[in-house]
């Protein structure tokens, strides 16, 4: 399987750090929110007075072979319905590593109504952008081998 650890280890600690300077005076961490189904759901993003919550997309618009990425979408859009069992109040983000993803998410969700949902762009540095690509390519190649 595919090590995703950078992923949580260096991707999600520097997104919540440039969130923290995007929204002034706000200090993000990954913690588990009670949801008002009563579920718990474990948000990457969530500030110290759990005013705003977050989740982190760190997809591309393609796969390593060219295809449309389906199953980021799919994965982006589970996000959403975590976000909107969130109180109303909470000011929701997702923020996503890549801005053709992001555009890509866009179109695809614009049915469902996310005007309430803020959508962030946060441009990895280059060594943490080739990292994370690393990391897709190894998962998409064990994807592809278990076809």
């Amino acid at each position: 399987m595919a090590d995703t650890t950078p992923i949580k280890t260096q991707i999600e600690p520097y997104v919540r750090k440039w969130l923290g300077r995007k929204i002034p005076g706000l200090v993000f961490t990954e913690r588990l929110l009670p949801l008002t189904s009563g579920l718990p759901y474990n948000f990457d993003a969530v500030s110290q007075d759990t005013a705003v919550v977050g989740a982190i997309l760190c997809n591309r618009p393609r796969t390593r072979t060219g295809r449309e990425n389906t199953g980021g979408v799919r994965k982006a859009l589970l996000e959403v319905g975590w976000l909107r069992q969130l109180p109303s109040e909470t000011k929701k983000v997702m923020v996503f590593t890549d801005s053709g993803f992001c555009e890509l998410f866009r179109r695809r969700a614009k049915q469902l109504g996310i005007q309430d949902i803020q959508l962030m762009v946060c441009q990895l540095p280059p060594a943490l952008k080739e990292s994370l690509m690393q990391v897709l390519d190894e998962a998409s190649r064990e994807q592809r081998a278990a076809e």
